[in-house]
């Protein structure tokens, strides 16, 4: 739920210049230019603009599916023997080349309107899948923040470290040299040294962390070779946060946050399109008209053209083998005389073109509860998707609250190591000033060295946490991220 706060929150949390390319990061990646070219690039993205088209097409099928259907087939036959002629249904018995051909068409009339709900659910299912993308972009988005911002918690941590370092470095110069002078003991020294090994490490450790942010980072944006190589981010001024920020109720935010948040809106249309899916089921219950039309002709081989004269044979068929004075009975018919010259191939094809117009009519009576199952089905998804969005309601208000009471926390958090760092800088300057002058020793100036160390640790993570959270409040309110 937290996710569309990415975009807004991503381009506007530091103030550094930032341009739209294909290929960013000449001279350092900013924020800005990460997140969008993640959105573009991102295998996940990618993969969610891919499910987005194919509701694209599904939504254009369903449109066209309201258009006349036309088929063509041909069947082309060689027979020898006795056989049924396909195309004139005769018995033949000698050789023969036959060739039928037909074109129909047919087109819905009348289909319980599942076609109309069809259309609108589908295209409910195409604005759902856009919202998916946001969702997703937004997703992406917030990781690279994530992993941004602890880059560049990591870059502060190593100069703060370095920093203490090299403090330490002079204070092991300058008590060697007391060393020599007779001035401190032996055991002042190694304690130096000892401190100057774990400034080292607070060094690398820091360093460490930067570079799994990093990778990660780089990971999100799916970088390779050179790119992944040379890889590196524009470090910004990060200002100091408002202690006292007027905190608004998260209701209010909520109120604000349901009216823009991707993951809602697609919830919701998903919700349309299960009511409409319920309103296709039912549609089976109707009954269903169409129209249909066809056209065809036929050619054999041994087709013959009838005599232009007229004349007509006189043909027998055995009725009864046995007739009543023991001899077979006949029935006489007369068919007109055909010609020995072929039957053009043209010709035929002209003239023995036949065609058809029907209109057709489907009751659905039983068909094993089929239609009933469907809309049983159908009413269980539309439950469902109500639920799926009652679920993600609830989470936008929960992700709210969580980030209200984190802003809260975060406050305290802030105010309490900014007067924590203040005062133990002033312990830390003053034993600093103890120990170049002997009043104390090494181990008691470490205890008050480690815990100014700690602070300042303490005050970083908590500036950037509360930037953060701060930010998140004002994008669910719709406010413009600025800092």
């Amino acid at each position: 739920m937290n996710l569309l706060l990415a975009v807004a929150l991503g381009s506007l949390l530091f103030s550094t210049p930032a341009f739209a390319q294909d290929n960013p990061g000449n001279g350092g990646w900013t924020l800005t230019e990460a997140i969008e070219y993640a959105q573009k690039n991102n295998l996940q993205v990618k993969q969610t603009r891919v499910g987005r088209d194919l509701n694209a097409i599904d939504l254009k099928q369903a449109k066209l599916d309201r258009l006349p259907s036309l088929n063509g087939s041909a069947q082309s036959t060689f027979s020898s023997g006795t056989t049924v002629d396909p195309t004139v249904q005769e018995v033949r018995t000698n050789e023969y080349t036959s060739l039928g051909v037909s074109a129909n068409a047919s087109v819905p009339l009348f289909m319980g309107l599942q076609q109309t709900n069809l259309i609108k659910q589908r295209g409910y299912d195409l604005q759902a899948s856009d919202f998916d993308v946001q969702a997703i972009q937004n997703d992406i988005s917030l990781q690279i923040i994530t992993s941004y911002l602890n880059v560049l918690f990591a870059e502060e941590l190593i100069k703060t470290a370095e920093l203490q370092r090299s403090t330490t470095q002079k204070q092991l110069d300058r008590t060697r040299l007391l060393y020599k002078a007779g001035s401190v003991a032996e055991v002042a020294v190694l304690d130096l040294e000892s401190q100057l090994s774990t400034d080292e490490l607070d060094i690398i450790n820091a360093q460490n962390q930067r570079d799994i942010s990093r990778l990660s980072l780089i990971q999100l944006l799916n970088l390779e070779g050179d790119q992944a190589r040379d890889f590196a981010i524009v470090v910004p001024e990060v200002p100091e946060p408002d202690q006292l920020p007027v905190l608004v109720e998260p209701t209010i935010v909520y109120d604000a946050a349901i009216q823009t948040q991707p993951g809602v809106k697609a919830a919701d249309f998903r919700v349309m399109s299960a009511d409409k899916g319920l309103a296709v089921a039912r549609g089976a219950y109707y009954p269903r008209l169409s129209l249909s039309a066809g056209i065809n002709t036929f050619y054999n081989s041994q087709q013959r053209l009838f005599d232009p004269t007229g004349e007509f044979s006189k043909n027998s068929l055995i009725t009864n083998p046995i007739g009543p004075n023991g001899e077979p009975e006949l029935f006489t018919y007369y068919t007109p005389k055909l010609l020995e010259t072929d039957y053009p191939f043209i010709d035929q094809l002209q003239n023995t073109i036949g065609k058809q117009v029907s209109l057709n009519l489907t009751v659905p009576i039983f068909n094993g509860f089929l239609a009933r199952n469907n809309v049983q089905r159908a009413k269980l998804g539309q439950l469902n998707a109500k639920i799926n969005a009652d679920i993600e309601r609830n989470q936008l208000r929960q992700t709210i609250e969580q980030a209200y009471v984190d802003a809260l926390a975060a406050q305290r958090k802030y105010a309490a190591a900014k007067v924590q760092v203040t005062a133990l800088e002033k312990s830390y300057k003053n034993a600093e000033l103890r120990l170049n002058s002997g009043v104390i020793n090494t181990v008691d100036f470490f205890v008050i060295t480690n815990n100014y160390r700690t602070a300042q640790s303490n005050l970083i993570q908590a500036k950037y946490e509360y930037t953060f959270k701060l930010k998140v409040l004002d994008f669910y309110q719709g406010k413009e991220i600025t800092l």
